[in-house]
């Protein structure tokens, strides 16, 4: 796995839940931000599309292939020299047949607004995340329901 090389100064949130990090920070918003904040180095998004494809064995080929994406771009993407758009970051998931908690956590991370299920384009690509459909698939489906295609 590749980190932030603060990360290893930092605090592991990762086996708290969100609720509970929430509930200390309500509860006293001074303390928790003198005792924590500065160790809470986070991870990029580079990093954390690095360890999706290792955990879905996609390799940079395959993610080229499967999202009709150059070479070029994937690369700078990879080595954090760009940040893909929203719907290239839903591509990139949907090739991969990454879950829907990995797909909110790359569009948080890239700063692109998770999916809101109230918005029907955004609930229509849930679905296809949540069935584990392939982006030729969810486009098909967009389409059939009069949305924009991801392509």
């Amino acid at each position: 796995m590749i980190f932030d090389s603060r990360r290893e100064e930092a605090e592991d949130f990762n086996g708290i839940p969100t609720d509970q990090i929430i509930h200390q920070i309500k509860e006293s918003p001074v303390q928790f931000s003198e005792k924590h904040l500065d160790g809470i180095a986070g991870i990029r998004f580079e990093d954390y599309l690095s360890e999706l494809m290792e955990k879905y064995r996609c390799t940079p080929g395959q993610l080229i292939i499967r999202t009709c994406l150059s070479k070029p771009f994937i690369y700078q993407v990879l080595k954090g020299e760009r940040v893909p758009g929203r719907d290239v970051i839903l591509r990139i998931s949907l090739a991969m047949r990454a879950n829907v908690d990995e797909t909110q956590r790359m569009l948080t991370l890239a700063e692109k607004g998770v999916l809101y299920p109230k918005i029907k384009r955004d609930a229509a690509i849930l679905c296809c995340i949540e069935a584990r459909k392939s982006l030729e698939y969810t486009n098909m489906f967009l389409e059939k329901h009069g949305e924009k295609k991801l392509l």
